[in-house]
């Protein structure tokens, strides 16, 4: 794990323990609601690398759907003034297109460095997630080297996190997301007040 520390340190101040929260959180998830209830989320770091804020997606319908619901969780990166922040996908490993395995595609993107890490995984038969540390694997992107990795979502992230002024207000985007259906919390205090729509549903 320590390479993928190496990699990923410049994202978090902790990056160690963000890749344990990342497992140890899908691990429980699988365990108690089941892996196809998994959605993507994303944590969002402050300047000093520390957690500011996790948004889940809300549920969607199609490839069309997901995309959007990550794309609007993205807003928030510009209107918190993220330094960097960490996309989690639930994925298969591939080799001449065929699925060989499961992983978790987690995408650290800052302004100036982004990086994949892949954390494969199995299933017991019992339904526990046991991860393969020996294939764990760590890229370093960008827009115009990344074989095997994902264009759109790439794309989608590096245009989300290089928008120069917030196009939307946070309080605007937290009273959306409850609207939504997003799930959210704050790891400190953002002094925001916005419309809990998921209080009046």
């Amino acid at each position: 794990m320590s390479i993928l520390v190496n990699d990923i340190s410049s994202y978090t101040s902790d990056a160690e323990e963000e890749l344990k929260n990342i497992r140890s959180s899908f691990s429980d998830h699988v365990k108690l609601a089941g892996k196809d209830t998994y959605r993507p989320r994303i944590v969002f770091f402050d300047f000093f690398g520390n957690k500011s804020f996790g948004i889940v997606s809300r549920p969607y319908n199609d490839h069309t759907d997901y995309v959007s619901s990550i794309a609007e969780m993205m807003y928030s990166y510009t209107s918190l003034d993220s330094n960097s922040c960490v996309l989690v996908l639930d994925s298969y490993l591939t080799k001449n297109n065929q699925n060989i395995g499961n992983c978790l595609y987690c995408y650290f993107i800052s302004n100036k460095h982004a990086h994949v890490v892949t954390l494969p995984y199995n299933y017991t038969d019992t339904g526990d997630v046991v991860w393969d540390d020996s294939q764990d694997k760590s890229e370093s992107i960008d827009l115009d080297d990344h074989e095997g990795i994902n264009q759109q979502m790439v794309e989608l992230l590096y245009a989300f996190s290089h928008v120069e002024s917030p196009p939307f207000k946070m309080n605007e985007l937290l009273s959306y997301y409850s609207s939504m259906g997003y799930q959210f919390r704050s790891f400190k205090d953002l002094g925001i007040n916005y419309i809990d729509y998921s209080q009046t549903q």
